[in-house]
C-alpha cells in the first residue's frame, strides 16, 4: 500500500477548498491500494487518523462556525499596515508551531510522497500561506520524501520573505501543477529554472460526479411545477457571490444595490422565459449576508423564484447544484462542477481563474459581463441547449490530464 500526505486547506470554510479536497482525494484512490492523510496547513491533521473515508469525503465539512457577515472595508482594516498583518501571521504561526511541526513530523514520516495541494496556495496572504507551505516542504526534504505541489494556483504579488520561501519550496518539488497558464507564467518570472518541472492542468473539481456519485441518484427537492401538475419547469440555479470579493481580488467593481438589482432583473427575464429560478450561495458567510440583505428583499415576491438554505458541507454544496438544469453563476466552484455535469453554464467575469477555465474548454461565450443589462444577457442566453460534443471531448481530455498526472507521482 501507499501512502500519501495530501497537504491543502481541507478545513477552509471556503467550500471550493473542500471541493477541491475531496475531488483530489478521489483522483487519487482511483489509483488503487493508497491510504490518504489528510493535513490542513492551517489547522493541522484531521480527524479520524487523517484519511477520509469515502462517505467522509463526499461530507467534509467546514468545522468554522459560518455566521453570516458582510465583508466591511472599513477605514480602521485599509489603514493597517501590511508589516503589522505579516507580524500578527508570523507570530500565530510561531505560537503554534510545535504543535504543528510534530503532527507534521509524524504525518512525514508515515506517507511515501507528500503532495501540497490543490487551491490557491502560492499567494502571500500576509505570509500565512507562505509559512504553512514551507513547514510541510521543509519536513519533507528532511526525511527525504519526494515532494510534489499539486494543482495550485499562483499570484503576486509576494514580499521578499514570501518569495524565498515559496521558491525555496519550489525548487525543493519534484513536480509542480498549476491550474492555470497565468499562474505558470507568473511562477516562471519568479524564477525561469522552474520551466521543466511546472505543467498546467485543469482543476480537480472536474472530477465532482465522481467524487459525489449520490447526488445524482435523486433530486433533493420536489419538481418545480407550473400552473398545473403536468407542468414541470426547469430550474436555472443563480449562484450568487457578494460582489464586494470583487475589491480584493480583481480590478472589477459592483456596488452591492447595482448587483441585486442586476440579479433580479435577470431572474424575472428567466421566470418569463418559462424557467423556474432558484438562488444559491457557495455557503461564503459575506455571500449569505449578501443574499439575506440585498437578493431577498427585492426579489423575494417574484413568482416561482426559489431560495435554497445555505450549504454548510461540499456535499450539500455539490447537491443544490446538481438539483439545477442550467447554472448562472459568480464563484469559480459553482461553475465547475456545473459544467462537469454537462449543464449549461455561464460564468460572471470577475476573476481570472473563472475566465481561463471557460476559455480552456472552448466556452468564452459563456462568459457574462454584469455591465451588459440583465434584459440583453437573457435574451441571448442557451439554458436548454446540451453541452457541445467538442466541449465534453475537452473536459474529458482535461479530466484524462490530471488523471495521469497523479498516477505518474502517486503510484
Amino acid at each position: 500500500m501507499t501512502t500519501v500526505l495530501l497537504a491543502g486547506v481541507p478545513l477552509s470554510p471556503n467550500l471550493g477548498d473542500g471541493l477541491i479536497a475531496s475531488t483530489l482525494n478521489r483522483i487519487i484512490r482511483m489509483k488503487g491500494n493508497v491510504e490518504i492523510i489528510h493535513f490542513d496547513l492551517v489547522q493541522g491533521r484531521c480527524k479520524g487518523g487523517g484519511s477520509l473515508s469515502p462517505m467522509d469525503e463526499s461530507r467534509a465539512v467546514s468545522e468554522h462556525s459560518n455566521i453570516n457577515r458582510l465583508n466591511q472595508g472599513g477605514i480602521r482594516k485599509r489603514l493597517t499596515p501590511n508589516w503589522m498583518r505579516m507580524a500578527k501571521s508570523y507570530w500565530l504561526h510561531r505560537r503554534k508551531d510545535t504543535l504543528m511541526q510534530e503532527q507534521i513530523r509524524k504525518a512525514v514520516a508515515e506517507s511515501d510522497a507528500v503532495l501540497i495541494g490543490g487551491g490557491h496556495l502560492l499567494i502571500d496572504t500576509y505570509l500565512t500561506f507562505p509559512l504553512s507551505v514551507r513547514r510541510v516542504a521543509v519536513e519533507a526534504k528532511r526525511q527525504r520524501k519526494p515532494l510534489h505541489i499539486v494543482t495550485v494556483g499562483a499570484r503576486g504579488p509576494w514580499s521578499l520573505p514570501a518569495k524565498a520561501w515559496f521558491l525555496d519550496v519550489c525548487r525543493t518539488a519534484e513536480t509542480i501543477s498549476v491550474r492555470d497558464h497565468d499562474s505558470r507564467k507568473f511562477l516562471l518570472s519568479m524564477d525561469a529554472g522552474l520551466e521543466t518541472k511546472t505543467v498546467v492542468l485543469s482543476d480537480p473539481a472536474l472530477y465532482t460526479p465522481e467524487a459525489f456519485p449520490l447526488a445524482f441518484a435523486h433530486r433533493s427537492k420536489p419538481e418545480r411545477v407550473g400552473s398545473s401538475p403536468q407542468e414541470v419547469m426547469p430550474v436555472v440555479g443563480l449562484g450568487i457571490m457578494d460582489p464586494h470579493e470583487m475589491n480584493r481580488h480583481s480590478e472589477y467593481r459592483w456596488e452591492r444595490d447595482a448587483c441585486a438589482s442586476w440579479w433580479r432583473d435577470l431572474a424575472a427575464h428567466l421566470v418569463r422565459q418559462g424557467f423556474a429560478v432558484d438562488f444559491f450561495t457557495n455557503g461564503s458567510a459575506t455571500d449569505n449576508a449578501f443574499m439575506e440583505q440585498y437578493i431577498k428583499p427585492c426579489a423575494s415576491n417574484i413568482e416561482r423564484v426559489y431560495f435554497r438554505p445555505y450549504p454548510t458541507t461540499v456535499y450539500g454544496l455539490v447537491e443544490q447544484i446538481a438539483d439545477c438544469d442550467a447554472v448562472i453563476a459568480q464563484r469559480l466552484h459553482a461553475c465547475i462542477p456545473s459544467l462537469s455535469m454537462f449543464k449549461p453554464t455561464y460564468g460572471l467575469i470577475w476573476d481570472r481563474k473563472l475566465e481561463n477555465i471557460f476559455k480552456d474548454l472552448g466556452l468564452e461565450a459563456n462568459v457574462i459581463d454584469f455591465h451588459i443589462p440583465a434584459a440583453q444577457v437573457a435574451q441571448r442566453l442557451d439554458l436548454s441547449a446540451p453541452m457541445p460534443l467538442g466541449v465534453r471531448e475537452r473536459l474529458r481530455e482535461k479530466k484524462a490530464q490530471i488523471n495521469d498526472y497523479v498516477g505518474r507521482i502517486v503510484v
